[in-house]
């Protein structure tokens, strides 16, 4: 092997290593539960509200875009339908309590986010004095689920569709820990993290094309809605994980660049 590509190679070990270590830092799959638990608990009852009140124009709730999306049918369809709630009733019970309550409770998550990027980019806590930035970051997240379907729609071809996916995936996730930091770090410095996300995220939207619908249509006939339940969490999990792993991987990618910048300061 050259010097050049043993160079390589060590490089390689080293990164990996740094990331693994970062990883286990966070507690990573501690992280990752307790985030797909708060998302369960607060970020999906967020969406399910918002989308009984400003409903998609084909009139699709919650739980007929689940279904389309893992092209479900049969028992398992019936179930999903009847553990969510219908969009006529959502309204009809909507009230200024509940909205608070379902916005503080969207807020536990952000603050769950918030830890992660602060643990993976070494930042002191903010706590509290971060909650107007996470009101922002889930309105951000209202609109990303409000634009996302209409902008692939105007795109044609497979090709272009996944550009712009990976596009607004990679918007989103820039957004994302810089208004969770507090504006602590640079944009470019949250960039690498970001379209890691957004490329993890859309693996795991395609590779969830293959296994969810199995892993629901098999709780939902075991555990009735309870399966519903189950299997979503279960997604949530792996969703979790890659949100973690890519935190962290991007916060090592960061510090790396940073460190060679610095190198090539001192020597100018």
């Amino acid at each position: 092997m050259t010097g050049t590509g043993a160079s390589i190679v060590a490089a390689a070990i080293g990164f990996g290593r740094s990331w693994f270590d970062r990883f286990f830092s966070v507690q990573g799959l501690d992280r990752a539960m307790a985030l797909s638990a708060q998302a369960f608990s607060a970020l999906i009852p967020l969406i399910i509200v918002y989308s009984a009140l400003a409903p998609r124009k084909d009139g699709d709730d919650f739980a007929s875009e689940l279904i389309d999306r893992f092209n479900l049918g049969g028992s398992a369809a019936a179930t999903v339908h009847a553990a969510f709630t219908s969009p006529s009733t959502v309204q009809s019970s909507i009230n200024l309590l509940s909205v608070l309550f379902v916005v503080i409770s969207a807020l536990s998550f952000s603050r769950g986010m918030q830890r992660l990027y602060e643990g993976s980019y070494r930042q002191p806590t903010l706590g509290m004095r971060n909650t107007g930035r996470g009101l922002i970051w889930l309105l951000t997240i209202v609109i990303y689920v409000s634009l996302r379907p209409l902008l692939a729609d105007v795109f044609g071809g497979t090709a272009v569709k996944v550009v712009v996916s990976l596009a607004l995936g990679a918007a989103l996730w820039t957004s994302t820990p810089y208004l969770l930091l507090g504006g602590r770090l640079a944009w470019d410095d949250l960039v690498p993290g970001a379209f890691l996300t957004a490329i993890g995220m859309s693996a795991l939207s395609v590779t969830s094309v293959i296994w969810f619908p199995r892993s629901i249509t098999a709780s939902a006939d075991q555990f009735g809605s309870m399966g519903v339940a189950f299997a979503l969490l279960s997604w949530l999990f792996a969703a979790a994980c890659v949100l973690v792993a890519t935190a962290t991987g991007g916060a090592v990618i960061n510090e790396q660049i940073e460190a060679r910048r610095a190198k090539k300061a001192a020597r100018t």
